[in-house]
């Protein structure tokens, strides 16, 4: 088993040695938590938007 290890590290950067299933879990982690972002973005957006009536949503669904 292939552990995680720092090679080198300055002020701007890491670099690091570790397995390609390690890798491919953080990428995927990674991609989770941009998703959770946006949708907690978007929730946070439509809390704070304005009711709309039914008609009102209706034209604006057409409208895009």
């Amino acid at each position: 088993m292939l552990q995680t290890s720092i090679i080198s590290q300055d002020a701007n950067a890491v670099t690091v040695r570790m397995s390609h299933r390690r890798w491919n879990h953080l990428q995927k982690l990674e991609e989770s938590y941009k998703v959770a972002t946006a949708i907690r973005k978007g929730m946070k957006q439509a809390e704070k938007a304005p009711a709309l009536s039914m008609t009102e949503a209706i034209e604006a669904l057409r409208a895009l």
